[in-house]
């Protein structure tokens, strides 16, 4: 039986730099293949989930869920199987995850996107920001 359930979605943000990010709780990975950003992120999810649970708090009860474009990119894109992508969906968890289509954060006129980025587990993650003018 399943306890838990996630989405990712998925996209190319630049050349060679794939994201995967979580849909129920805000966790972002990337790196150069598909793969390895799905192997990262779930790897991410397992230690923040265990970390909880030691601490007798709900699994990834501090990551709120992610903005509603990512939502959005993930309803509007494709689905596609963990196996096929050589990743096993961790014991007690059910993953799935989809390509989107677009950026999720794209918007008319092309506005530009900052970015802050931090090191979390050896893993590149990213959080973004608006700035407004």
């Amino acid at each position: 039986m399943t306890d838990r359930r996630v989405r990712f979605v998925i996209f190319l943000d630049a050349p060679g730099v794939w994201v995967v990010r979580g849909l129920e709780h805000d966790l972002t990975a990337e790196a150069n293949t598909i793969g390895q950003a799905l192997r990262s992120i779930t790897r991410l999810l397992l230690a923040h989930a265990e970390s909880d649970m030691r601490q007798q708090l709900d699994p990834l009860s501090a990551f709120p869920p992610a903005a509603q474009s990512y939502w959005n990119a993930y309803a509007a894109g494709t689905p596609i199987p963990l196996e096929q992508l050589g990743v096993v969906a961790p014991i007690g968890w059910e993953i799935h995850a989809a390509f989107a289509t677009r950026l999720p954060s794209e918007r008319q006129g092309g506005a530009d996107r900052p970015r802050v980025h931090a090191r979390t587990m050896g893993l590149r993650t990213l959080t973004s920001i608006k700035l407004r003018a």
